[in-house]
């Protein structure tokens, strides 16, 4: 494993298993194996550790909804079935991605400003490229997030029948109207 790699896992665990406020470079210096100045050369500043941390965990994230939406052969609305996908089962990445933000807001609110631009390009991607009308691709989003932020939290979690059913339900309502609109289309 890269030496950067290692860094950023450190500071994952850091956090996840000591909380944010714990994050110190020397901390994850010692739990990477490096030397402090090894660190530095990698992130120069406990900030620049925590937006390579979000940089590295959001792009997994964007890589894996882009291989869920390429692998639903749909004509409209496969980014937000793949968005919807994503939340079907809590996962790794998302408490990774989770323990990230959660760590950049509490450090400096201003850290999240390449996540705001990734969920902005989701929410365009979604709205305008994925074929839905704009309440379609809202409602999967907050779906999404909802989902996750209930998972991140432990708010109250739906049964994984009831997860299920609302899922469904949304993906439903999309894949319909999306044909709807396919045979409308079609018919002129």
């Amino acid at each position: 494993m890269l030496t950067r790699d290692r860094i950023l896992q450190a500071a994952a665990e850091v956090i996840t298993q000591e909380g944010v406020s714990s994050l110190t470079l020397d901390k994850v210096a010692a739990r990477a194996g490096v030397s402090k100045g090894g660190f530095l050369y990698h992130f120069g500043s406990k900030d620049a550790l925590i937006i390579g941390l979000l940089n590295q965990v959001m792009g997994v994230l964007d890589n894996e909804l882009n291989v869920l939406a390429d692998g639903i052969d749909v004509g409209q609305g496969a980014f937000a079935l793949a968005y919807l996908d994503y939340v079907r089962e809590p996962t790794k990445a998302a408490t990774d991605t989770a323990v990230s933000i959660l760590a950049a807001a509490a450090v400096d609110d201003d850290l999240l400003d390449s996540t705001r631009a990734t969920f902005r390009r989701w929410q365009d991607r979604l709205c305008q490229d994925d074929g839905l009308d704009d309440v379609e691709a809202l409602l999967a989003r907050i779906v999404g997030d909802g989902l996750w932020l209930i998972d991140l939290f432990g708010l109250a979690p739906p049964t994984a029948e009831e997860r299920s059913k609302v899922i469904d339900l949304v993906s439903n309502l999309i894949s319909d109207h999306g044909a709807a609109r396919d045979l409308i289309g079609s018919a002129e």
